[in-house]
């Protein structure tokens, strides 16, 4: 079995950080600090939305619980 075994490299670069309002301000929608990631170039990088992050840590949750489950039922 292939596992993930961390971090492979690290470095520090520029690039430029901004921070904005996102949401409608409903329970669906909540208004939210977004952080996006840039290039000198203008091209963007990456973001972290909270909002977003929360359905792909419940599917990891739910994929490690499963596998643990499974392995704990092979032994």
């Amino acid at each position: 079995m292939v596992r993930a075994d961390g971090t492979k490299s690290a470095k520090v670069i520029q690039v430029i950080e901004t921070k904005s309002k996102r949401g409608l301000g409903t329970e669906k929608d909540p208004v939210r600090e977004v952080t996006q990631y840039w290039d000198f170039e203008g091209r963007f990088l990456a973001e972290m939305d909270i909002e977003h992050c929360i359905p792909l840590v419940e599917h990891e949750v739910k994929a490690v619980t499963e596998s643990l489950i499974i392995t704990s039922s092979e032994a």
